[in-house]
């Protein structure tokens, strides 16, 4: 991605840059003057960190009360057909209020401003009922790919231009 990433206001969350080599800190509870919410960090947590690391961005995902509830991001830069992958999760106590849906269009909305940026998809556990209707609500489409662990999805390239 050419820009770099900056924070992000959407509807109710505010996604806030993590910089590689930040994750041991924000692990350790070192939020930037912020304050966890409850289940945060969560089993996916480190991982998704791990993404600034690794070529990818990351964000926190800060809710309307100013609490740090979740992360997302892309997992690495754009490849050579402009495709990202993108992974998100919340604390258990923050979801099923739109929370994942508002912070995940966000970062869309940034993702369709990126000149390298032209195909976002994402995997999913096949059980990850609430995955599904997420990217579902967000325009992603099943690509019949993923095997039988994962659903993969990919947003159409006329929803990510719209976004531009």
């Amino acid at each position: 991605m050419t820009t770099e990433p900056t924070t992000i206001d959407g509807a109710g969350v505010t996604l806030v840059p993590v910089r590689p080599r930040q994750a041991a800190a924000l692990l350790g509870g070192d939020l930037d003057g912020r304050t966890a919410g409850v289940g945060w960090p969560h089993d996916d947590t480190e991982p998704a960190l791990g993404f600034a690391d690794s070529g990818g961005l990351t964000w926190l995902i800060v809710d309307a009360d100013g609490l740090v509830v979740g992360e997302l991001g892309t997992k690495t830069g754009p490849d050579a057909t402009g495709t990202v992958e993108i992974g998100y999760g919340l604390a258990a106590p923050s979801r099923g209020r739109g929370l994942g849906t508002r912070s995940v269009a966000a970062l869309l909305g940034w993702l369709g401003r990126q000149d390298d940026v032209r195909r976002v998809v994402a995997n999913v556990a096949v059980g990850n009922v609430a995955s599904h209707r997420l990217l579902a609500r967000l325009g992603f489409r099943s690509t019949g790919e993923g095997g039988s662990a994962e659903i993969s999805y990919e947003l159409a390239t006329e929803a990510l231009s719209d976004a531009r």
